[in-house]
């Protein structure tokens, strides 16, 4: 009867030695990048499986209609800058009094903050990957509505991954954050064992009284991907 990958036995074998821990590999980071609006989709910048980086531009929704209003407040803005420098002259030529040049500077800053929301809009319409990574998933075409809040994009971090084993309480009295292991990864065709570090020591047992072990891995080759199964070497007890 197999054992299955996310209940791991470990499993002392004659003389001492532990059979290593069966796990599987995680992505680092994974985001799910929601469209912050409800609109249209008019490009799409990046296909699936191509590489990003933080920042970069992914995909442009319909923005005709915000351009026009930030047009519409930055020409206010404008104008209201020009009225409140007029009001300034005239009220230290002691022309108009302090609260008509107050009232000038307060339809100002208004104006400003119209400009800025008016701004804000046109920028939530362009859809920019929040981290490096690799898009995996593109959920919509261009032409398609998408809905605010509703995913779009799904970017997974793999220049490193977690590999995660359930062991048992027997193994933990000398399990602690911080200590090396070296973990192999037998469906990565030619890769050796690589060195990993235990990031976890879960304090909570799950259903089977297996307790998780998390451990972190390089991966700048991305050789290692996500779903791949590992054997880990337990850390040496003095």
């Amino acid at each position: 009867m197999s054992r299955p990958l996310a209940a791991l036995l470990l499993i002392v074998l004659p003389g001492g030695a532990a059979e290593p821990w069966q796990g599987q590999v995680l992505p680092y980071r994974q985001v799910e990048l929601p469209a912050p609006v409800s609109s249209r989709m008019v490009e799409v910048k990046v296909k699936e499986g191509e590489a990003v980086k933080a920042g970069q531009p992914l995909a442009q929704l319909y923005v005709r209609a915000e351009e026009l209003e930030m047009q519409r407040a930055k020409t206010l803005l404008e104008r209201r800058e020009f009225e409140a420098k007029g009001a300034k002259r005239l009220y230290e030529g002691k022309v108009i009094p302090e609260a008509r040049a107050l009232e000038a500077r307060t339809e100002l800053e208004l104006a400003r903050i119209q400009y800025e929301a008016a701004a804000e809009q046109v920028r939530l319409r362009t859809l920019l990957a929040p981290i490096d990574g690799l898009v995996v998933e593109v959920r919509r075409a261009l032409g398609e509505a998408v809905s605010a809040s509703q995913p779009v994009f799904r970017i997974l971090d793999l220049s490193r991954v977690y590999v995660q084993c359930a062991v048992k309480a027997e193994a933990l009295a000398n399990l602690l954050p911080g200590q090396k292991v070296a973990v192999r990864f037998p469906q990565a065709q030619g890769l050796l064992a690589v060195p990993g570090e235990i990031v976890l020591v879960d304090p909570c047992a799950d259903a089977t009284g297996c307790f998780r072990v998390r451990m972190l891995v390089e991966n700048p080759e991305r050789r290692i991907r996500v779903g791949f199964k590992a054997l880990v070497e337990p850390p040496q007890v003095p």
